[in-house]
Order: structure tokens, then C-alpha cells, then sequence
């Protein structure tokens, strides 16, 4: 990394980073245009321990991400939170945005095992109810609402049988990646 003092070390920081984006970018190869990158914006769940990151998606049974996944698994992914503009009016080029993303490689696969499909679609609900309370806290504060309102939206821990899992679950691994951010 370039910028050393905007790297973010240890996985405690880095999962702070992650936990306040709402959505992964997967980058792959295009497996009907080789070497021609294919990206697609995903909504996510992850594990973060011991230095090794593990990102749990899900979609349907067949489509274009699939299909590249099979021929190469290796992907590239990248998740940020914008904060806001800070904008220097005597030298434009100074001007820029508060940020904090996580970036990385690794390897994508299909995940078979039921239990582990199970574990992934929890990890994935539980950082969607989390997203959906966060949300509803800003607009309730918006609009004079109390904490006392919103704690139906207070998130908890999901569950899923082998019966309910019946999407297709991606994960990818990775020991490759890096958290940066320019704080205010």
C-alpha cells in the first residue's frame, strides 16, 4: 500500500470497516469474454478471524457469475463507506472524500455443504437486519422518534434449516486483502 499512514491493521479495525458497508463489489473474468473483467454489486455476510476473511453471498442456481465462478474461481472484491466531501476552495486538488474500504483476492466457490449454507444465509440476514436498524434509527432521529420506537428493529440472531437454504450460497476466502481510510 502506498499510503501507509491511511492503512488499517488488524482484523478488529478491518471488520469495523466492513460492518458499516452495505454492499460487495465481485470482480471476476467474464467466462464468454476472456480476460475482459466482469464486476457485479452484491449484498454480503462475513467472518473475520486469524487474518482470514470469508464472504458469504447468495443468488439463484444459474447465471453469468456462475459460470465464470466455474471456469476460474479467482476473484477480486472491494467494499467502502463514503463519508463526506471536504472541499478546499484555495486549492481544488486538496479537496476529497472521507472513506473507509476493505479490498482483497481470493478464491470463490460454491458452497455445497448444507450446515455451511445455513451458516452463511445467518451471517448474510443478521448484516441485513443490522443495515435495515441502522436505517430506520436514522430516519426515526429524522423524524423525533425515540430509541424506545425502534427496537423492533433491533437485530437478532437468524436461523436457517437445510429446507430453507434452497439458493445457491457463494463464499470467498481470502488472506489477501487490506483495509485503508482517510478519517475526518
Amino acid at each position: 500500500m502506498r499510503r501507509k499512514d491511511r492503512e488499517v491493521l488488524g482484523d478488529e479495525n478491518i471488520a469495523k470497516i466492513i460492518e458499516q458497508c452495505t454492499t460487495c463489489h465481485i470482480a471476476m473474468e467474464d467466462d464468454a469474454n476472456a480476460g475482459v473483467p466482469y464486476v457485479i454489486p452484491m449484498s454480503f455476510g462475513y467472518c473475520l478471524e486469524g487474518g482470514v476473511l470469508e464472504l458469504y453471498f447468495h443468488c439463484a442456481h444459474v447465471g453469468k457469475k456462475l459460470d465464470c465462478i466455474r471456469k476460474n474461481p479467482n476473484v477480486a472484491f472491494s467494499m467502502c463507506v463514503e463519508n463526506r466531501i471536504e472541499i478546499h476552495e484555495d486549492v481544488y486538488c486538496k479537496s476529497g472524500r472521507f472513506y473507509a474500504s476493505v479490498v482483497g483476492q481470493g478464491k470463490a466457490e460454491i458452497v455445497e455443504d448444507s450446515a455451511e449454507k445455513c451458516h452463511g444465509l445467518s451471517l448474510l440476514m443478521e448484516r441485513q437486519a443490522a443495515g435495515a436498524s441502522q436505517s430506520m434509527q436514522a430516519a426515526g432521529a429524522a423524524h423525533g422518534s425515540s430509541s424506545a420506537q425502534l427496537m423492533h428493529a433491533a437485530p437478532h440472531k437468524f436461523e436457517f434449516t437445510p429446507a430453507q437454504a434452497a439458493v445457491t450460497v457463494l463464499k470467498i476466502t481470502s488472506t489477501n486483502f487490506t483495509g485503508k481510510a482517510k478519517a475526518e
